[in-house]
This record gives structure tokens, sequence and C-alpha cells, in this order.
């Protein structure tokens, strides 16, 4: 017996939500907001990439800290904006783990001349199974995910190892 179920398409107003766990705020990350930029030729709705930092420090905890851009709306002093951050652990082709962090909100994909500038620093959950689980995690992916889902935009960032 078959079962021909046809998913619906994707309505402009879905929400789509990146892989992986949502990290608590109050148990492992922050988010602060700094002082706002201009880039007056912006004509793109793509958010740009976030810069970040990742490090296995001595005790074997795992540091992201992240800075990143987001459109702030015309007219508008203050932008509310509810931020969620998802670890995903998955395996690459080579049977290696490998982490992914998606940095997720939600906002109208306007081209945007004036951003806000916002600061996340939180530490990874270590992987269900086995120990020293960053041990070999050499490159992170971090992403910056409106969840509308027209525009996403990641990094991919080389692991620091403390002295």
């Amino acid at each position: 017996m078959t079962n021909n179920i046809t998913p619906r398409p994707l309505s402009p107003t879905d929400k789509i939500y990146p892989p992986g766990e949502c990290m608590k705020p109050e148990s492992t990350s922050r988010i602060t907001k700094k002082t706002p930029l201009s880039f007056p030729e912006n004509t793109s709705k793509i958010p740009f990439s976030p810069i970040v930092q990742a490090t296995l420090m001595k005790d074997g905890t795992f540091q992201v800290r992240a800075v990143f851009l987001v459109a702030r709306k015309p007219n508008q002093k203050e932008v509310d904006l509810d931020f969620d951050i998802y670890q995903n652990w998955y395996v690459d082709l080579e049977g290696e783990r490998q982490l992914q962090f998606f940095i997720a909100y939600d906002i109208l994909d306007d081209p945007e001349q004036e951003f806000d500038v916002y600061e996340t620093s939180f530490k990874a959950k270590p992987y269900p199974y086995g120990e020293k689980t960053f041990a070999n995690i050499k490159t992170i992916q971090t992403y910056l995910w409106d969840i509308d889902p027209v525009t996403s935009r990641g990094t991919e960032t080389t692991v620091q190892t403390q002295n």
C-alpha cells in the first residue's frame, strides 16, 4: 500500500525554524544591543554574515562569541526583537561530528540602511554521547536565520584553543 500524501506548499507567512536544539537564554547565552551602524548604499534584503569567534577552553568547554547586524526599521527608535540560539550537532560525510549555530529572529525582509549591532556569548552544549565531545571540532558554522524564511546568511569559523 502506498501513501500518496502531497505536502502543502509553503506560504509566505509560514515560519521555518532552524535545525537543532533551542538553547535557553537564561542558562547559556546573553545578547547585548550595541551602537547602531549605517550602510547608506545598501539595497539588499540579505543580512550581513555574523562575525564569530569559537574557542575550545582549557576546561573542555566550548565558548562562542558573535557580533551580528539586524536591520533597523525606519521611524522606529528601538527594534525589540526576540532572538533564539539553536545548536545543531550533525555528522559530515567523513563521519566526523560537526557543530552549527543559528541565531534566529523574525523581521520583515526590506532593504534597510540602518542596522542595530548585537553581541552574543554562549557556551555550547556537549554532544550527548562520548567524552571530550569538542576535541575534534576544527570549524563551526554560524548563521543569522530569519524564520520567515526568505533570508539567512552564515559563516564558517576556525576553532581556537585556549593556551
